[in-house]
């Protein structure tokens, strides 16, 4: 393994000339910090366009033969001023008279995804200038096809590209090359993607992802009053509490560096002070019982009851079959012996429930089938919950005392999670409890 670092800035921390600086101090306070990554410059305030929406903008007035000339400049404008602030005599000039020219004669030529990129692009290029760094395109390094996977020959050329361990390198997120050979942007997770693809293929030590937050929380701030900061998490426990309604990276940001072991760093540009969180293995200890609790609202539960249906071969498969015909997806499917229920997203579910319910009624002959709207799913997550005796307990006694009645309860053979199902007008109070009883 290298002692290189992949660092990913994500668009608030390259919204301007101030923060090009912060980044310019990070990456010179530790010599291993050699891979550098950049998005598109995100807002300077709230009521800012982000660039890349003004390159959306631009492409589909452009493409529709109208005037395009307010997105785009203001596209220049912000440029500029960065040039201008850092003191730098290359303003792309060039490059956006160029893709102007392209824009107002040859629309056809340019694609959403290529005019999209260059957000990236042009700020890499400019980020390259700046730290006096090696510029290299992901356009064609990392390939991918038709369903996001990444190609085997994307690693080799990364490692070939990348090979010289002295060198800084400054390359834009968020897109790459399809397997025609055409710019393609990730479909979501965006920049942090390319960090993490990047610091696969050359092995990373670590990959820092700095944003504008200090790491993750235990719990939504908004919910919870000063929650704990996670220092440490791991690719299992990040999987749950992502889909449990955390924000946190996308799980394809994170399955590159999971594959080789290496760890992620969450950072705070505004604050290099501040540890942040750690995405990493599976530790032998935990400090805490639970590392994080999140909910998400937004579900229902198809509630369904016949007499002996432990006894009838097949019965929850041609019911989870009805599901499937009418593209719906189940979220957990908790049972006894003689009922089941099927929970699933409400607005996918308010679209085909008249169909399903019909089907299910045909095929099965229910005693009793009903849809009960309103549900959260609260998730508790943490590897200290494993083989301890006391944790439902602890965690079940919490809701009772503050009157959270409980719909569902799902907990794996890992031990690693406990979901409860309330409802959504619990769904505040059922975290705070949770949180309480076992953060002290």
């Amino acid at each position: 393994m290298s002692q290189r670092i992949v660092c990913k800035f994500g668009g608030s921390s390259v919204a301007d000339a101030g923060q090009f600086k912060k980044i310019k101090a990070i990456v010179e306070s530790d010599k291993n910090r050699k891979v550098i990554v950049v998005s598109a410059p995100g807002k300077r305030n709230p009521k800012e366009t982000k660039l890349t929406d003004l390159l959306y903008s631009t492409y589909d007035l452009a493409s529709k033969g109208l005037d395009f000339s307010t997105p785009w400049n203001l596209i220049r404008q912000r440029y500029d001023e960065i040039c201008k602030d850092l003191g730098l005599e290359d303003k792309l000039t060039e490059d956006l008279d160029s893709l102007e020219d392209k824009l107002k004669n040859h629309p056809e030529s340019v694609s959403t995804d290529f005019l999209v990129s260059r957000g990236e692009f042009l700020c890499a290029r400019l980020m390259a200038k700046y730290l006096g760094a090696n510029f290299v395109d992901t356009f064609p390094l990392i390939t991918f096809d038709d369903k996001y996977r990444i190609t085997p020959k994307t690693y080799e050329e990364i490692a070939k590209t990348l090979s010289d361990e002295n060198q800084l390198y400054v390359l834009p997120g968020f897109y790459g090359s399809n397997l025609r050979g055409e710019v393609k942007t990730f479909s979501r997770g965006g920049s942090d993607i390319t960090g993490a693809i990047l610091a696969n293929g050359i092995d990373a030590a670590k990959y820092e992802n700095w944003t504008d937050v200090s790491g993750m929380l235990m719990a939504d701030p908004r919910i919870v009053e000063n929650p704990l900061p996670i220092e440490y998490v791991s690719y299992r426990e990040i999987r749950e509490l992502a889909y449990s309604g955390a924000s946190v990276l996308h799980d394809e940001s994170i399955a590159p560096c999971r594959a080789k072991k290496i760890p992620i760093n969450i950072r705070n540009t505004n604050r290099p002070e501040d540890a942040g969180t750690i995405i990493g293995p599976t530790p032998e200890e935990a400090k805490l019982p639970i590392t994080g609790v999140a909910g998400r609202k937004g579900f229902s539960m198809i509630y369904i009851e016949k007499s002996m249906m432990n006894k009838e071969v097949g019965f929850g498969r041609r019911v989870l079959a009805v599901l499937e015909s009418e593209g719906l997806s189940y979220e957990l499917c908790p049972s006894a012996i003689d009922s089941m229920s099927i929970v699933v997203d409400s607005k996918a579910l308010d679209a085909v429930q008249d169909v399903v319910l019909e089907d299910i009624t045909q095929q099965m002959r229910p005693d009793r089938i009903k849809v009960f709207p309103g549900i959260s799913l609260i998730a508790t997550v943490g590897h200290g919950m494993t083989n301890k005796i006391g944790v439902a307990a602890k965690l079940f006694t919490a809701l009772a005392e503050n009157k959270v009645n409980v719909r569902i309860i799902d907990q794996g053979s890992s031990q690693i999670n406990i979901i409860t199902g309330v409802d959504e007008a619990d769904t505040e109070k059922a975290i705070k409890a949770i949180y309480g009883a076992f953060v002290k």
